[in-house]
């Protein structure tokens, strides 16, 4: 059996299910090697960099590793940016690269590149196979890196000739448990006590890492009667339509959110699952953190204190550190099983839109979009002007979520990301906002789409210009090339030559909820193009202020 294959069938042994990357020459043997393992799907993207976003969203949402493979030179270096992502999410994504065959490494070869010390720096470990008889070893050995301690994404490069050697009939590497973080109890401990101490004088700030305690932090918020925001990345883990919701912290914040949390009104800030990055705190916004004390929970202890002083900070999953507070506090008399029955109907709840006029523009097209949306959708943004008013305007409610590679998403990101999402889960309703700026980068994975009958609607916002980028320069520095705007081009017609279903929208009369309805019930992919003219000012302000602030 050649080595490449033994290596795969361990990894389908340990639950991996998918294949995403582009063939290509020196990866020849791996996706031959797939003809003869039917557990392992392929999904052939237009491009590897869209690959690697599919891979990360499928890992991110399911827990489950997935593979991603290119070519070597130039295949390996668009796979940099997205292992870029995995790495700053913390995703196990499992990266493989070809190389020149490893007799004729160092003499020129098409597209020879030395890729290991390229992903070094942006992968838990990086690494060249030069002996076919320890790939299925060090294949398992990358396997369990990603997946242990804090996860993280792995590289491996392996030469096409150490793919194809015949190793004979081996048995599957077999791994070591996997340890999960220790929970700190007599931190979690003083952190109930503190919480305790604050009574009603304390609030909550939600990152991604909260996503997957929703639940627990519901019942946590109701008990405390502490109100509730979250960072952009953390959107989605708190229903914002609940009455203690303050909506958006950070970069497009709420107002009730900046408010509220630089305001007087609490003493203590439990911080979940964020590691307080500019986007998620303004600006690292002194107020946020000014005269009150911060408890941080997280599972990477190296977030903890890194961004802000933390007297509380407390190490562990998540979830279980949640449960062990909500136990505590049961324990001394603060369990108030009522507290979702009690909430319901106070008074109008907290929304993560700022109400305004309703005329046609991004943001009315955005609240429509929102209002519109199945309530078990999940909404999948790409990077652009249309982002900040989705962080901002979408009103996630509980079954719905959101997902944005914020942190180093490119443009583009979002359309393969949402790939990865839809075979996550194949029974939810998938939304990708995009502009046209991340379509012309990424724009034709919607054919991957087809190819794969995955039934995305992609919204396409066309403002006929990189809409961030230019009231990025407009507002400091009051002008700007003209280049950053170009003439209109039909999205629609793009769609249409590539045989997909398509709308054009120009009015709100075109976005009611039975449009919505039959573009979610096509059954593939639809690409409906939302043509405005872009010319407000989005919420952006607060990074631009950074940006100020790293030029003058």
């Amino acid at each position: 059996m050649r080595a490449i294959e033994v290596g795969l069938r361990f990894l389908v042994q340990q639950g991996v299910r998918y294949v995403f990357g582009i063939p290509a020459g020196s990866i020849n043997a791996i996706y031959d090697a797939l003809l003869d393992i039917p557990e392992l799907t392929p999904i052939v993207a237009k491009h590897e960099n869209s690959s690697g976003y599919m891979a990360g969203a499928y890992t991110r949402i399911t827990g489950i590793p997935s593979i991603c493979v290119a070519s070597s030179g130039p295949g390996a270096t668009n796979l940099v940016t997205p292992a870029a992502n995995a790495w700053k999410q913390k995703l196990p994504v499992i990266f493989i690269t070809g190389s020149v065959p490893s007799g004729k490494m160092g003499k020129g070869g098409a597209q020879e590149l030395y890729a290991e010390p390229i992903f070094a720096s942006i992968t838990k470990m990086s690494r060249t196979v030069i002996d076919p008889n320890q790939l299925p070893e060090i294949l398992a050995e990358a396997y369990h890196t990603a997946i242990s301690g804090v996860p993280g994404p792995v590289h491996l490069a392996i030469p096409i000739d150490i793919q194809m050697t015949d190793i004979g009939e081996r048995e599957l590497p077999v791994l070591p448990p996997v340890q999960p973080p220790t929970m700190d109890m007599a931190a979690a401990q003083a952190a109930v006590e503190r919480i305790k101490a604050a009574g009603l004088r304390g609030a909550i700030l939600l990152g991604n890492g909260a996503k997957a305690s929703s639940e627990s932090i519901v019942q946590l918020a109701e008990t405390l009667e502490w109100k509730v925001a979250t960072t952009p990345r953390g959107k989605g883990a708190f229903p914002e339509n609940h009455p203690l919701s303050l909506g958006i912290y950070g970069l497009s914040a709420n107002i009730r959110a900046s408010e509220y949390l630089n305001g007087n009104d609490h003493e203590v800030l439990l911080i979940i699952g964020s590691s307080l990055g500019e986007l998620a705190t303004s600006n690292w916004e002194p107020r946020l953190v000014a005269g009150r004390e911060l408890i941080h929970i997280d599972y990477d202890q190296s977030e903890l204190g890194k961004c802000y002083e933390t007297q509380y900070p407390v190490h562990g999953e998540i979830k279980l550190v949640i449960a062990e507070l909500l136990e505590q506090l049961s324990a001394d008399g603060q369990d108030r099983s009522y507290a979702s029955e009690a909430f319901q109907g106070l008074g109008e709840a907290a929304a993560a839109s700022e109400q305004g006029e309703e005329k046609w523009n991004t943001l009315s097209a955005i609240r429509r979009l929102s209002a519109t949306a199945p309530k078990n959708a999940r909404f999948f943004l790409d990077i652009g002007e249309f982002m900040t008013y989705s962080i901002q305007n979408l009103l996630i409610e509980s079954g719905q979520e959101f997902d944005i590679d914020i942190n180093f998403g490119g443009m583009g990101s979002g359309i393969g990301g949402s790939l990865g999402a839809q075979l996550a889960e194949p029974t939810r309703p998938t939304i990708c906002i995009t502009g046209d700026g991340c379509f012309f980068m990424h724009g034709l994975e919607v054919l991957t789409a087809k190819e794969y009958n995955l039934p995305i609607l992609f919204v396409v916002i066309n403002n006929a210009r990189l809409g961030m980028v230019y009231h990025g320069h407009m507002l400091q520095y009051k002008r700007c090339l003209e280049d950053f705007s170009q003439e209109r081009v039909s999205i629609a017609g793009v769609a249409q030559s590539l045989g997909l279903r398509h709308a054009e929208v120009r009015s709100l009369d075109q976005l009611k909820s039975e449009h919505v309805q039959e573009w979610l019930s096509h059954g593939g992919p639809v690409v409906v193009e939302v043509i405005v003219d872009g010319n407000e000012i989005p919420p952006m302000g607060e990074r631009v202020k950074f940006l100020q602030g790293a030029t003058y």
